[in-house]
């Protein structure tokens, strides 16, 4: 077996969680498979990242549901603990093409803010950045507000 890094053993951990929820497997199972492979860290991080997984997995897809002139409530929001520049997390799916005879090209783009936004907000402001990314040639089609997260202090944090 492969000896994997300890940084990259989370990463991978993390995209596991979402198959594992979904086919029922507890998390203590979880864990027992992910030492079988060689992927164990930290328990309390683990678990952690699993909570947090799962939180996403069931709140994906709700600013969809949401009139678009409307802030979404927080209950709505997934709470990360994971460390970004801004408080909120914002992702869209966005469907864009160099010629107007080609298929659409779908992406997932993450826009963060400091502040509470509509989903309207959220489509404004991809639109009038996308030039400033790197799909300059591409021509913006259609942008859709899926998910909002909201960052919190994680507990596993020392304080010093």
């Amino acid at each position: 077996m492969a000896l994997i890094a300890l940084g990259l053993r989370r990463a991978v951990a993390i995209k596991l969680i979402p198959k594992a929820f979904k086919s029922g497997l507890s998390a203590s199972s979880f864990i027992n498979q992910l030492r079988l492979k060689g992927l164990t860290y930290r328990r309390t991080s683990m678990l952690s990242d699993w909570r947090t997984v799962n939180e996403i997995e069931a709140k994906k897809d709700v600013l969809k549901y949401i009139r678009k002139d409307r802030l979404p409530s927080p209950r709505l929001m997934t709470e990360l603990p994971w460390k970004y520049s801004k408080e909120y997390v914002y992702k869209a799916n966005t469907w864009s093409r160099v010629y107007p005879d080609e298929p659409l090209t779908e992406r997932t783009v993450t826009l963060l803010s400091d502040k509470p936004l509509t989903s309207r907000q959220i489509e404004e402001q991809i639109t009038t950045k996308w030039k400033g990314w790197e799909y300059v040639p591409e021509k913006l089609e259609k942008v859709t507000a899926t998910s909002v997260y909201r960052m919190v202090d994680s507990p596993l944090e020392t304080v010093e």
